[in-house]
């Protein structure tokens, strides 16, 4: 395995330049062994403006899927899956698997900052590229992405999360180091929320849901139903700020609760600067824990009861 992360850091300090780098271990083939899909940044020049393009066409730009063999190594398999020319008009930053169209095998939705790219599965060790079909494209700044059924109607639907409102034009240095400025110099912005039509086709449902009513600078997300009442719930890492829990109210809309469920702060009431994040139940008591990283530390909200 050779894959080399490309984040082409400038003089610039371009804020994006610190983001990228995401990584997926599904079994693309269904041959019961798990592959490596890396997803890498590009090429960023110090005379970017908007609009943006990051030249991926030299392989070295390219994400990579690396086949396992049955004798444990790995082949690269990037430009036989169809993978190699990830677009110019986008960074790379993070993925997600899941199977959209349930024909029984994974697919892959590459997001960053630009153009997102959903790559249908064609079961034959190949891809394609469906995002125009399929409307998922977005836009702006994805930190994460995941595949849940909101709706329990038996289709995978799709949330993104978006780190915040930045492009090239309106990028600064700060500090007398001259770095990379914090995420609190730049303005806030919504997650989006698609729902699976079930035809192939997606419908972004951010605003009617309530996801848009809620601006923040998310990075991490994760699903799990955390009252227990049928409705798989969302939970947002933000950096820099009070996290978001979105629970599910079953008719296809949510509500932000994360202040009074004790998820928002931590211990001593202060912001959190939320990267990655996961729902799952660490003390083995039948009920959804919160795990979420963090720059200096790990914070862990136990869920005392259900609802």
């Amino acid at each position: 395995m050779d894959f080399i992360l490309q984040n082409s850091p400038t003089r610039k300090k371009f804020l994006i330049e610190t983001t990228p780098g995401g990584i997926a271990l599904f079994d693309y083939n269904n041959d019961g062994l798990l592959n490596i899909f890396c997803v890498n940044g590009g090429a960023i020049s110090e005379k970017l403006h908007v609009p943006e393009k990051f030249d991926r066409s030299n392989p070295r730009y390219w994400n990579r899927l690396y086949r396992q063999n049955r004798d444990g190594s790995l082949t690269d398999v990037t430009e036989a899956a169809g993978l190699a020319h990830a677009g110019n008009g986008n960074y790379g930053i993070v993925v997600a698997v899941g199977d959209y169209d349930n024909d029984g095998y994974p697919d892959l939705f590459v997001a960053g900052y630009g153009k997102n790219v959903l790559y249908h599965n064609n079961g034959d060790g190949t891809f394609t590229d469906v995002t125009a079909k399929a409307g998922v494209a977005g836009g702006g700044w994805s930190g994460s992405a995941g595949f849940f059924n909101y709706n329990n109607d038996e289709h995978l639907d799709l949330f993104v999360t978006r780190y915040m409102e930045w492009d090239a034009d309106h990028s600064k240095i700060c500090g007398n180091w001259q770095t990379y400025c914090p995420p609190g110099e730049f303005p806030r912005t919504t997650c989006l929320l698609y729902r699976n039509r079930g035809d192939g086709t997606f419908e972004n449902v951010s605003e009617r849901s309530g996801i848009a009513s809620k601006k923040g600078r998310a990075l991490g997300v994760a699903f799990a139903d955390y009252d227990d009442d049928g409705f798989t719930d969302i939970f947002v890492a933000n950096d820099g700020m009070q996290q978001y829990l979105f629970h599910n109210n079953g008719n296809g809309t949510f509500t932000e609760c994360a202040l009074e469920s004790g998820a928002a702060l931590s211990s001593d009431g202060k912001p959190l600067s939320g990267v990655g994040t996961v729902l799952q139940d660490y003390d083995n008591d039948g009920r959804p824990d919160i795990s979420g990283d963090r720059a200096s530390s790990r914070d862990l909200f136990a869920v005392p009861q259900r609802g």
